[in-house]
């Protein structure tokens, strides 16, 4: 097969599975990552987003990913708000991933002993399995998801210039080893899992038995790694907030196990897909429904269990008789070890956290099929199995395909995540927020009631129903929950807030020291600002907003609405020269400042 037929095939199934999510809008993190992150507002602005973790306007996070934020930097000066050009990026750079692998998975089985035809057969019926599989559906249909796929096209690049460089002396593969650096760094730059990958190199040459290319990998991943911590540590940040336990070192082994049959299901018979996995068992009002939660559990531990027991003795008995699965099957744990629950995460499984171990899980596999040479005793049982591989094909296709519609908007993504079975508490309060802001208010007390069944302490939750009684004018339950939320530290800022509207609705008058008191409290908030910046001049202390603004500034100057905003003001006490400089300030910083402005 001519390599380029490998990539159309690759392009066109890609194309044929994801092409629906043109349609798709923007849901649940994209929120923040796009409708409300100052720092993708324009190329200016570029430098700045290298110096903060995401999620400036959101809850705090410990993603350090600056090339993410740079391409939504790129896609929000080309598309604005219009989110078929964000879902095309994605589509694109998991093609270009894909590519990517197929010329890394190639050099890399030569480099296993393969001939060339073979090796070239075997990588392409690989990575079209791991292009349209379903299980990457979340990382490339959901905006936010951009991390996996850019991570792995980088990652996956610089493996691929490693291999290339292995058999040339230092002078001629200097460009070679340059580029992988350069790669490798992006990959991490991309998403913290894209560290895996000079590791993933360093592992390939010393299954290669090659003392020179084992000292290139750990040059490499020295460099990157320093390189890669100074820029992060540099950076402002918060920190995330933890509403639950990490397991402790005796339980994290059963949640480890249960998560491997979970992928395993998801990667043999990928039908029930959702966000929000949970691996606990469930308490529920039924005695009978709580038990068999439980015990569902226990059976998926002992499944997980057999199911790392099977992988270790295909592992073993792959050795000699198929190094090819030996050496991808080592690639494919090495990649997920990070994702494996050994250290705390922030969910104890994702489905796009396989997005790099099932490429060489699906490399692994496929050299075991190739392996079956077609005689005339095994005519009958190949074409079995070619007729079985089709059917599978198809319907990975096929269900890649309807995944896309999962992620139409807001609700129709929630509704279809909780009725799928990812009704954990993060989701019930996602979908309790927005019913909250279409005013259906049972509804949303209902959820948020829900969500603190599950979680008593859950801030919220909490937060969010002293919202729904303010708006029912039961103030007195109102208060009562917003004093309780501000002694929990995520949510004590919009606690005070709340106070404040309370002190209007029930007395007639802002409480100025209590708005002042949640513009003070926690990280800066810039919603709460705003409306700390407009009371003072709805107040009449126009000059007083005009100085807090500047203060916001100095430290938060790329924000082009707090320039658009202090234009106004200035403009308002006759200072116009000021306020057409603050006004540029503003257009500077948002290229589509309009626009936004009519959005938001």
């Amino acid at each position: 097969m001519k390599k380029h037929f490998a990539i159309i095939a690759i392009l066109v199934a890609v194309g044929a599975a994801y092409a629906p999510a043109l349609r798709d809008g923007f849901v649940w993190d994209d929120t923040a990552l796009i409708l409300r992150d100052p720092l993708i507002r324009s190329w200016r602005l570029i430098p700045e987003g290298f110096n903060h973790f995401l999620f400036v306007d959101a809850t705090a996070s410990d993603f350090y990913r600056p090339l993410q934020r740079l391409v939504y930097t790129l896609d929000y000066a080309a598309f604005s708000f219009s989110p078929t050009g964000y879902h095309f990026t994605n589509i694109a750079i998991h093609a270009a991933a894909a590519i990517a692998l197929l010329f890394f998975a190639e050099e890399l089985l030569l480099l296993c002993g393969m001939g060339t035809g073979q090796s070239r057969w075997l990588s392409t019926l690989a990575v079209l399995v791991w292009a349209v599989h379903p299980v990457q559906s979340a990382a490339v249909i959901y905006v936010s998801g951009l991390a996996d796929p850019l991570a792995a096209l980088f990652g996956f690049i610089g493996c691929y210039m490693v291999v290339r460089s292995r058999s040339a002396e230092l002078r001629r593969a200097l460009p070679w080893l340059l580029g992988a650096t350069t790669a490798f760094f992006l990959a991490a730059l991309s998403k913290e899992s894209g560290l895996i990958f000079p590791i993933i190199a360093l592992t390939i040459a010393l299954c290669a038995k090659e003392k020179k290319s084992v000292i290139r990998a750990i040059v490499i991943s020295l460099l990157v790694a320093a390189a890669y911590f100074s820029l992060r540590q540099s950076a402002e940040h918060h920190s995330a907030p933890s509403f639950a336990k990490p397991g402790s070192a005796v339980t994290r082994p059963i949640t480890m196990a249960r998560a491997v049959a979970e992928y395993a299901g998801l990667v043999l018979l990928p039908i029930n897909l959702h966000m929000e996995r949970e691996l606990d068992g469930r308490r529920s009002e039924s005695m009978q429904l709580t038990m068999d939660s439980y015990a569902a559990r226990e059976m998926q531990t002992l499944l997980g269990a057999l199911v790392v027991g099977a992988i270790i003795w295909w592992a073993f008995r792959s050795r000699t008789r198929n190094p090819v699965a030996f050496r991808m099957l080592i690639l494919a744990t090495l990649a997920y070890v990070p994702v494996s629950g050994i250290v705390p995460l922030n969910a104890p499984v994702a489905e796009h956290w396989i997005y790099v171990p099932t490429a060489f899980f699906f490399l692994a596999v496929a050299s075991e099929v190739v392996r079956l040479q077609i005689a005339p005793p095994r005519a009958a049982i190949m074409r079995s199995l070619a007729v079985a591989a089709t059917c599978w094909a198809i319907f990975l296709i096929v269900r890649t395909d309807l995944r896309t519609f999962d992620w139409k908007d807001q609700r129709t993504f929630l509704d279809r995540t909780i009725a799928s079975g990812g009704d954990s508490t993060r989701m019930l309060i996602n979908l309790g927020g927005l019913e909250l802001s279409e005013g259906h208010l049972d509804r949303a007390k209902s959820l948020f009631d829900s969500a603190l069944k599950r979680e008593p302490d859950q801030p919220l939750a909490i937060i969010n129903l002293a919202v729904v009684a303010l708006r029912q004018n039961d103030f007195k339950t109102s208060r009562t929950l917003a004093l309780r939320a501000t002694q929990m530290p995520w949510v004590d800022a919009q606690a005070h807030e709340l106070l404040a509207v309370l002190d209007n609705k029930e007395l007639g008058r802002v409480n100025p020291l209590r708005l002042r008191l949640a513009a003070r409290t926690g990280p800066p908030n810039w919603s709460i600002e705003r409306r700390y910046v407009r009371f003072m001049d709805e107040s009449g202390a126009t000059e007083a907003a005009i100085r807090e603004l500047q203060t916001c500034l100095e430290t938060e100057w790329y924000r082009a609405e707090s320039w658009q905003l202090l234009a106004q003001l200035l403009g308002k006490v006759g200072l116009h020269d000021e306020a057409a400089i603050a006004r540029g300030q503003a257009a500077a910083y948002d290229v589509h400042l309009q626009q936004r402005t009519a959005v938001l």
